[in-house]
């Protein structure tokens, strides 16, 4: 297979990743502000803000990865620094004890609570985001 194809199947995979995080969110935000409270890493303050504004962010990169050839290194940046502090925030709670669900793709109360399986998820999906890291000028603007 060729390496702009591995490229454009990897970026879509990631655009249906965050499509499929981002919904449950946007549907519930108020269940998405426990969540995000749960965690026990930003001001109340910034809780609800928060909780209203990552799930669009989710979803416009989703989209933009896919639909959007002049954004699509943009979003591949989002959605990898997302992805980092998606998963430092997941090993300082394990680190802490702090048992709660990730908030990952649901956000209903008794979901499964986060693990180490979330970190090793988390990391093949950086590894897959590096994968379909345009290398030549033309994977950015253009087809794949």
């Amino acid at each position: 297979m060729s390496r702009a194809r591995m490229a454009l199947i990897l970026r879509w995979a990631l655009a249906a990743v965050f499509f499929a995080a981002a919904l449950p969110k946007i549907y519930s935000p108020h269940d998405f502000a426990v969540a995000v409270f749960r965690y026990q890493m930003l001001p109340y303050a910034l809780v609800n803000a928060v909780a209203l504004f990552l799930p669009w962010l989710e979803l416009l990169c989703a989209i933009a990865l896919v639909a959007a050839p002049r954004w699509r290194e943009a979003a591949l940046t989002m959605i990898l620094g997302l992805l980092i502090v998606f998963t430092a925030a997941i090993a300082i709670n394990l680190y802490r004890g702090i048992d709660t669900a990730c908030g990952c793709f649901t956000v209903k109360p008794g979901a499964r609570h986060m693990g180490w399986w979330n970190l090793g998820r988390n990391a093949l999906l950086i590894l897959a985001g590096l994968g379909a890291w345009p290398h030549r000028r033309g994977e950015v603007n253009g087809r794949p």
